[in-house]
Order: structure tokens, then sequence, then C-alpha cells
């Protein structure tokens, strides 16, 4: 049996429009952040949602319940779904330089400046925090677990755009660059019983492959 997935990413942070590295930071949306995600219930009115899943950081279960404020539907949370553990990388600025793999790295100001090459590393591991894949391997592992495992028919999933990076990128083989899902947008999913398929392609994706 298909089941709707509704994967929505939270309204803007602070540390959005600052573009500062927030991971497992629990920041708060701002104002816009809240009226970014009244605008998104409001898209998502017409969807019946069985239950909601979301991230525990506040930025994420805040746009889950301002979704689900005029349904009470339950919402569950999941640490699986958290964004990216950036470890002593959060909260700071990220300046990428063409500087080698063993150029030092001082971590203790405010902007961090660090070789390309070793930040798009998919092995490299922040100081106390996580892998880009071992950080791919537990989202996939959970958003499965929540597939196989929900009776629900339609389910909303309040996350990050890192969550979502993860999703399209083992489905359509996509590579967005960090901050390229829109605040407060969502994709719609079905998962078949064994796999997730993109039945429509959304205007933010769309207009995202054709830049």
């Amino acid at each position: 049996m298909k089941r709707d997935f509704y994967f929505f990413r939270h309204g803007q942070t602070d540390y959005n429009i600052e573009k500062r590295s927030q991971g497992w930071l629990d920041t708060k949306l701002n104002e816009k952040g809240i009226a970014q995600a009244h605008e998104l219930a409001k898209k998502l009115s017409d969807i019946k949602f069985d239950c909601i899943y979301s991230s525990p950081l506040s930025r994420a279960l805040t746009t889950a319940k301002i979704v689900s404020e005029n349904t009470n539907v339950r919402i569950i949370t999941d640490d699986g779904l958290k964004e990216r553990n950036m470890g002593i990388i959060g909260g700071h600025l990220i300046r990428l330089t063409d500087a080698s793999v063993d150029t030092p790295i001082y971590f203790e100001a405010d902007t961090i400046v660090i070789p390309s090459v070793l930040f798009f590393d998919e092995d490299y591991i922040p100081e106390n925090g996580e892998s880009y894949n071992m950080y791919a391997k537990r989202v996939l592992d959970t958003i499965m677990k929540i597939a196989t495992n929900t009776d629900a028919q339609t389910v909303g999933v309040a996350v990050h755009s890192g969550v979502i990076r993860v999703l399209l990128g083992s489905i359509m083989n996509i590579k967005f660059p960090p901050g390229s899902i829109p605040n407060a947008e969502y994709i719609r999913m079905q998962w078949d019983g064994q796999k997730f398929i993109l039945p429509e392609t959304p205007d933010w994706l769309l207009a995202y492959q054709q830049s």
C-alpha cells in the first residue's frame, strides 16, 4: 500500500540569516520563521495528516506544532531526524579555502577557515561531531524505520535542510550545496512498501534544477 510522506523544512532562524553552522544547536525560529511556518501550515491545510514525525530540535518541532495546530494531530519526535552534528564547528561562521588539507584550523575563532577538500570529505568528522556519511546513514535508517513501521497513511516529517538533501541525494542522486533547501518548503514522496519515489517535482526543486 502506498503511503504519502510530506517532508518539510523548518522556518528561518537568526543563524540561517547569518549563515552560521547550526547542527545540533537548539536555535529557535525568528519572527520571519514563525510567519513562514504559518504560511506552510496554510499550504498543507488540505492534507489530513495521520501523524507528524519531527526532529526534537526546537526550530523543527515548533514548525511541526504550527503545521498541526488546527488538527491536533499527534507529533512524534525522533533523535534520528536531527540535523548533522557539526561538533566543534557548530555555531560558527564557515569560510572555505583552497589550502591543503593539513592546513591548521583555528576553531577558537568566530569565523572558522576550513580547506574545501576537508570540509567536503564525506568521511571528515569534526571534533565531537559526525561525518556526512555517518549522518546520512543515521537519517536514512531513521526514515526507513518510520516508513516500514508506521500504520499511518499520510505522514508529515518536520526536519532540516540536510535531512531533505540526504533523502533526495539517495533517491535522485542530486548533490545540493549546503543551505539550498528553502526554509518552510516541503516535498511529497510516496513509499511503495520498499522504496521512496518522487511522484511530482515541487516548484522550488524545479527552480534549483534549472538554475
